[in-house]
């Protein structure tokens, strides 16, 4: 304890002078304020070590002659400015039970000690740096439930806590602490939530002579150009006064400047020119008033960019037209020979045309570079880089040029395809080859009309509307990835209902384990798609989470049925007998024509019953078997058990699968991977591109 505290706490013991009788008062002029600040931490503890769990209560008195005594901690610097002079405060609490019916004379202490924490404090460990008494109140209230409000007066200890580190921590004591009976005072504590009006508070009155108001760094802030700091000062008094601001950048003062800050706001510009770039903090000191700070990005200077950028952007620019200009060549004149044979562009149109908007907007930029270059170098002909007003030209034209190139890459098979298809038919007798070959009109006779082709490239949906955990939880991005990739297909991921409307737009619909029933109306529109020459790929799961039920009811009436099991197989899994591998293929069926011979295929999932016109496509190794929820066998091992069928009805198909996971991305991508070449053969089975 302090000297002075000691001094303090024994004249306020012989009752002579109450401790505080010299409060600050308002300067003649200013404005004061008052603010309630909630404490940060607050608990209470018992000296015979029970400790309360409850965070919603405050405890002082006595529990037969075992101190309980309240500790309050409050951060005032994010509160009250740190110019502020404080007149006043009040140290505010409310009770709301009295377990007894003595009175109580309780004493407000100041703790210098604020290294504490509410989840932690407890008798033994409490902080014992304290001030003598501060403030007391004698409090007389009934036995049981009460609604009181007292205050402390803690002026001069929250003044100098608030010139210190601007914490401060409080306990209160009552006289009767060591007193051999069992009484006590609950008051609120900040968490009680069933007094939400009554929480305790420290009420400080307080006015700030001179503080900023707001401070602001424009942006944005470059390295080497002057940056802009802009204070707006406020003085509460009735004169003005010369007062210093100053600039600090990562602690160290660049700008000093007096000013003369008149009554009322006014505003001044600070500078200074940032010499290195990343984060930096900005701090203006108002004399010794006010402070106020902000993170800063000071970025990189464009045109220092852009000097070294430009020749990197023209090689890159020059590297790709050298292969997107006989593509481009292909490409235009493949358009003209497919217009010339009537070949509608259908699901190709709205590529070609941007495609040829890129290249118009990539020769513009070009245009527009070597526009400036050329002024650039009339003034300096040795100049080999250029600004950023150059650069940014020559860098659009580069980019766009390489997404152009792959766009064209993507397109050009289709085309060809197209053209291929008519080509025997659109053209005279010729010895130059086929369309594929050629790079422009003079490498060819002309073709005659006769065409009757729109490309149409497929569209499969993915449906996402039913929580079909391993699309909307693991993920299909491999699945979409491939079939985007490699087939060139469009694919959506779609979470609207399953309607007969939106499914026709579709040459695939693929619909994995819902977890979500399908309602009558969505198995009907399925069905009514199907039997109208759509195609549909379908998965189940193992029994535990397979949706048979809607699924069978979907397929059923077409020959192939989800058995209630699940696979099994020790000899060849992945490390437990319900994650197999499957391995035996049908070769008379085209869907299987892309795996190769040998391959192991990652499975986790039901067996599949098929009947009528269905085929089989997949089965089990013969050391595979399934099992029922209640671990009897349902297929024995030799049986090798169907996993995958495939059924024609009409124009329509279907494609059947015990398992949703070999479609997502689980164990790290293995599951797609290996299951791709199946996949893959099926989606072109399913869209009659086998």
């Amino acid at each position: 304890m302090r000297k002075w505290a000691v001094v303090l706490a024994l004249i306020l013991v012989l009752g002579i002078v109450p401790l505080g009788t010299h409060p600050v008062s308002a300067a003649q002029g200013y404005a004061t304020k008052t603010i309630a600040v909630s404490p940060t931490d607050d608990a209470w503890v018992d000296e015979g070590g029970w400790v309360d769990y409850k965070n919603t209560r405050l405890r002082v008195g006595t529990y037969w002659g075992k101190e309980e005594r309240a500790y309050l901690k409050f951060d005032l610097r994010d509160s009250i400015p740190s110019a502020a002079i404080i007149l006043k405060a009040t140290l505010v609490l409310h009770a709301y039970y009295h377990y007894g019916e003595l009175s109580h004379n309780v004493t407000v202490y100041g703790v210098y000690d604020d290294n504490w924490s509410e989840k932690t404090i407890r008798w033994s460990n409490r902080p014992k740096n304290a001030t003598g008494p501060l403030s007391w109140v004698v409090i007389n209230l009934p036995d049981g439930n009460v609604r009181a409000t007292y205050g402390w007066n803690v002026t001069s200890f929250v003044r100098e806590q608030f010139l210190g580190d601007g914490v401060v921590s409080f306990y209160l004591h009552s006289n009767l602490s060591h007193v051999h009976v069992k009484d006590y005072i609950y008051f609120t504590s900040k968490d009680d939530t069933r007094h939400p009006n009554d929480h305790p508070e420290l009420v400080v009155e307080y006015y700030v002579p001179i503080s900023i108001a707001s401070m602001q760094v424009s942006r944005p802030v470059i390295k080497g150009h002057p940056a802009r700091v802009t204070v707006v000062a406020e003085n509460d008094g009735e004169k003005g006064q010369n007062i210093t601001l100053t600039l600090y950048v990562d602690g160290i003062p660049v700008r000093n400047e007096t000013v003369f800050l008149k009554p009322g706001k006014d505003e001044f510009n600070l500078s200074w020119i940032p010499t290195e770039t990343g984060f930096h903090e900005v701090k203006v000191e108002l004399g010794p008033y006010d402070m106020r700070y902000v993170d800063v990005w000071v970025a990189p200077d464009p045109n220092v960019i852009a000097y070294g950028l430009t020749p990197f952007y023209e090689r890159l620019y020059l590297r790709t037209m050298a292969n997107l200009t006989p593509l481009y060549q292909n490409f235009t004149w493949t358009l003209e020979q497919l217009g010339k044979c009537n070949v509608n562009l259908g699901d190709l149109k709205q590529t070609v045309r941007e495609i040829q908007t890129q290249i118009a907007e990539i020769q513009r930029e070009y245009k527009l570079y070597n526009q400036l270059k050329g002024l650039i170098q009339l003034q300096n002909p040795e100049k080999a880089s250029y600004y950023f007003p150059v650069m940014v030209h020559i860098r659009k034209a580069a980019l766009e040029s390489r997404v152009v190139e792959a766009e064209v890459r993507d397109a050009l098979p289709l085309l060809h395809e197209a053209l291929n298809m008519v080509w025997s038919s659109c053209q005279q007798p010729s010895s130059n080859g086929t369309a594929t070959n050629q790079t422009n009109q003079t490498n060819t006779t002309q073709p005659s009309t006769g065409g009757n082709v729109t490309i149409h490239i497929p569209k499969v949906l993915i449906d996402d509307s039913h929580g079909q955990y391993y699309v909307d939880k693991v993920g299909v991005k491999g699945l979409v990835s491939d079939i985007e990739k490699e087939l060139k297909w469009q694919v959506d991921v779609s979470r609207e209902p399953l309607t007969y409307d939106l499914l026709k737009n579709y040459d695939v619909v693929i619909l994995l384990n819902p977890k979500e029933k399908l309602t009558q109306e969505e198995i009907s529109a399925l069905q009514q798609y199907v039997e109208n020459g759509g195609s549909l790929f379908v998965a189940a799961d193992w029994y535990k989470y397979a949706n048979l039920g809607d699924l069978n009811a979907l397929v059923g009436k077409y020959g192939v049925h989800f058995n209630a099991d699940e696979l099994m197989d020790k000899e060849h899994n992945s490390g437990k007998p319900y994650y197999p591998f499957v391995g035996i293929y049908n070769r008379d069926c085209s869907i299987t024509k892309f795996i190769p011979e040998n391959w192991t295929i990652y499975y986790n999932g039901d067996t599949i019953t098929i009947g009528g016109s269905a085929v089989w496509v997949i089965k089990a190794y013969s050391s595979g078997y399934s099992v029922d929820a209640d671990g009897n066998i349902v297929a024995s091992e030799g049986s090798e058990p169907i996993v995958a069928a495939a059924v024609q009805v009409g124009n329509g198909r279907i494609v059947v699968y015990g398992s949703s996971k070999a479609f997502s991305d689980s164990y790290s991508g293995k599951y797609i991977k290996s299951n791709w070449p199946f996949i893959k053969g099926a989606l072109l089975w399913l869209a009659h591109e086998e």
